[in-house]
């Protein structure tokens, strides 16, 4: 072969060889950095505020580290995640890497109290939820002493949160929730034979209710009204609650006055078919003696003239069934019985 063939051919194959090298630690550069991107590197997007000074930073790798803007300092190292601001307290939930949770201070960024439930829900006026070893809830404090012992049967959709003083707590009992509500200090100011217990009203008042009927406590937990009601509900925009007894419904105040002895929630009129003279067609006839009332979607007959309730509202439908007999449903049935405009149960 001939010399200058032969040079022509080496130089290739060395800038060949170079190219190749050089394309090779391109590749390697890429792979390193990428490795690094997806290992170490942030991610901006996704970074979220806790408050003025502290912001939960974001990387790759599905991590987080909390930042403190005002000393430019990270305050712990990578998390699994960081919950947000509590809207009662200033103490929220981490999870480190191992899963295990424990409280970060949201103005400063610093781990209060070091990772080390299974479970914990964020802080809510000076205390926090937690999950003991007896997979029961307990409440904490800022210093980490049981303050509400590792009774409470846990509930995997519920948040444990104090409001106003108090915590309502409940658990699936075979076909239904139970209640129960805790003060601060870690009495149990209600037990466990509720299933009801609504959070307070602007005014602080709340309906507590279970199978035998409902009851009205103050902010202090304290029993407002003396007697049992079948259904209490607070009035949006008034001083007072609706009271129902015996399927009468009445408005009450705070103290137990009656301000109004009779609330209805609809009426409705009364119709009944006769027959066409001219012909087989029926037409339709209000009745101009006695109206339907409704009460919590039960119904009772009234006077249409007078106002003068006939029966209360006990029925869950009423009908025409001639100009003058009505027929009334018994509850969620489909018995009714026959009354005539008095409400007297006709028998024949």
């Amino acid at each position: 072969m001939d010399t200058s063939i032969k040079s022509v051919l080496n130089a290739i194959w060395k800038v060949g060889l170079g190219l190749l090298g050089a394309g090779a630690a391109v590749f390697s550069i890429i792979l390193v950095i990428a490795f690094y991107k997806v290992h170490y590197g942030r991610n901006e997007w996704r970074d979220r505020t806790l408050s003025a000074n502290v912001v939960v930073r974001a990387y790759e790798n599905s991590t987080v580290r909390i930042w403190n803007k005002s000393t430019g300092k990270y305050t712990t190292r990578k998390l699994r995640w960081v919950s947000g601001a509590p809207e009662r307290d200033s103490l929220t939930v981490f999870c480190d890497k191992k899963g295990k949770r424990g409280y970060v201070n949201v103005n400063t960024g610093e781990i209060v109290i070091p990772a080390q439930y299974s479970k914990a829900w964020h802080f809510s006026e000076g205390l926090g939820a937690v999950l003991g070893d007896n997979g029961n809830v307990g409440f904490i404090n800022s210093g980490n002493q049981l303050v509400i012992g590792c009774e409470i049967p846990y509930d995997k959709s519920f948040d444990y949160v104090f409001k106003d003083g108090f915590c309502v707590v409940k658990f699936w009992d075979s076909d239904r929730y139970r209640y129960s509500a805790y003060a601060a200090d870690g009495r149990q100011v209600l037990g466990w034979c509720y299933t009801q217990i609504d959070d307070p009203a602007i005014n602080g008042y709340r309906v507590v209710a279970n199978e035998d009927g409902s009851w009205l406590f103050d902010k202090n937990f304290n029993e407002v009204l003396p007697d049992t009601y079948d259904r209490l509900e607070i009035a949006e925009g008034r001083d007072g609650v609706y009271a129902t007894k015996g399927h009468i419904k009445q408005f009450l105040a705070f103290n137990g006055t009656v301000i109004e002895p009779f609330v209805v929630d609809d009426t409705r009129r009364l119709e009944y078919q006769v027959m066409n003279g001219e012909g087989d067609d029926f037409v339709s006839i209000l009745d101009n003696d006695v109206m339907v009332y409704s009460v919590y979607g039960w119904e009772g007959l009234m006077d249409a003239r007078t106002g003068k309730i006939i029966t209360p509202a006990c029925y869950w439908s009423i009908s025409m069934a001639s100009p003058d007999l009505v027929t009334a449903r018994l509850g969620y049935s489909d018995e009714s019985v026959i009354l005539d405009k008095k409400g007297r149960i006709c028998c024949f």
